[in-house]
């Protein structure tokens, strides 16, 4: 994979604005996308910074902040040739929203799980436990291979997420309704 290639799948994993992302570079728009589409000269630097910027600032990435379908996509042949870390990121937008939550959930502190997404250190076994404690396929974290069950769960609670907000605004609905009556 292409430093290009790398920094286009990180934007898509992440869903980070190319406009946010040119700001931060001091960059036009259409010069960052220039860049990773059409140049053959991707600077070393450029690469660097792209990828601080995006481990320095992914804390406070809200990454379900606008309305995204549901695409799976982390049972595609791009997500399984990523490190280690890419893939506990991906775990947790897909399933906790941020590496905050996740942390929390796994009772770590965001930088000790910051280390492990970096590739600054390998999640042992008693990472890779608390993974596991949180719903993540650790075969697929370490080996980028994931079970047909492991997508018919994931699709399956994605279908959980939406029947509990049908169920969420019905009883929304009720409640106001109870209250004007």
């Amino acid at each position: 994979m292409s430093k290009q290639e790398e920094i286009k799948l990180l934007i898509k994993t992440h869903g980070i604005r190319l406009n946010w992302l040119a700001e931060e570079l001091n960059l036009k728009t259409s010069t960052l996308t220039y860049l990773l589409e059409e140049s053959k000269n991707f600077d070393d630097d450029l690469y660097e910074k792209i990828k601080s910027i995006i481990e320095n600032y992914q804390f406070e990435f809200s990454l379900f902040e606008e309305d995204t379908k549901d695409d799976l996509s982390l049972f595609n042949e791009e997500t399984l040739n990523l490190s280690i870390g890419t893939r506990i990121r991906i775990f947790a937008k897909r399933k906790y929203g941020t590496l905050k939550s996740l942390s929390d959930f796994m009772e770590i502190s965001p930088q000790q799980l910051q280390q492990y997404v970096s590739g600054k250190r390998e999640p042992g076994a008693k990472i890779l436990l608390k993974l596991m404690k949180a719903g993540c396929d650790i075969n697929w974290i370490l080996g980028g291979e994931e079970k047909t069950e492991d997508y018919r769960i994931a699709k399956l609670e994605n279908e959980l997420k939406k029947y509990r907000s049908t169920v969420d605004n019905i009883t929304h609905t009720i409640n106001k309704l109870s209250n004007n009556g």
